[in-house]
């Protein structure tokens, strides 16, 4: 079987697997991209809207229960190769935000915000337990009486590689975490976390160095 021919049966089975399924793909407005590679969508809802926009889903992604919603211009989003992810929302608003997930990440039922022009970005071979909320907006402004000036403008989230996010934390804007780094189940970071560190609390602190994690479970010594 040629290559061509392959490519072909790929590209059609994954448009079957998202349509067949029950996943909803609803597109307005003008000039968007949208890629999906062989990508499968099972019961997912895709929203598009306003102009400009690009969607990238990687080679080999499987995505159940998901919404993603790009609302605005200029949005980028892009779900990596061999990603898996079990329900969650991602919204990317406003006018130049964008949202990154590197390849083989996998994930349970986040919430993941990017907007205001600013960036969330994950790094490849993560791991974001349920119910997890990243963000790198406020979603709100916070203004200065006087002035009229917005104090809590939106800032870059940076996630680097193999990062483990347990489940019900919370990633404030305007803070980078580090490639290797483990957050405590329900922490609440608002700090940068440096490579191969454990930190949990409200708000988190760190709690050991040092370290790398796996996707085995831990035996009983």
């Amino acid at each position: 079987m040629s290559r061509n021919l392959k490519n072909t049966l790929k590209r059609l089975r994954g448009w079957w697997l998202r349509h067949t399924p029950g996943s909803d793909v609803s597109v307005a407005g003008e000039n968007h991209r949208v890629i999906w590679s062989d990508s499968r969508l099972n019961h997912c809802r895709v929203e598009i809207s306003g102009k400009n926009n690009r969607l990238e889903i990687g080679e080999g992604a499987i995505l159940w229960n998901v919404k993603i919603q790009l609302t605005g211009s200029n949005l980028f989003c892009r779900i990596g190769a061999r990603t898996c992810i079990r329900g969650g929302t991602f919204v990317v608003t406003d006018d130049n935000s964008r949202l990154e997930i590197g390849d083989a990440t996998t994930m349970t039922r986040p919430v993941i915000v990017a907007q205001g022009g600013a960036r969330v970005i994950l790094g490849q071979d993560c791991m974001v337990a349920y119910g997890s909320d990243i963000r790198c907006s406020d979603g709100h402004c916070l203004i200065d009486a006087v002035s009229g000036d917005t104090l809590n403008p939106a800032a870059d989230v940076v996630i680097g590689n193999h990062v483990w996010i347990g489940i019900h934390s919370q990633i404030l804007k305007g803070l980078t975490i580090a490639d290797h780094a483990i957050v405590a189940a329900r922490s609440v970071v608002t700090r940068s976390v440096t490579g191969g560190t454990v930190v949990g609390g409200n708000p988190a602190k760190t709690i050991r160095t040092g370290v790398t994690w796996d996707r085995r479970q831990p035996l009983k010594r």
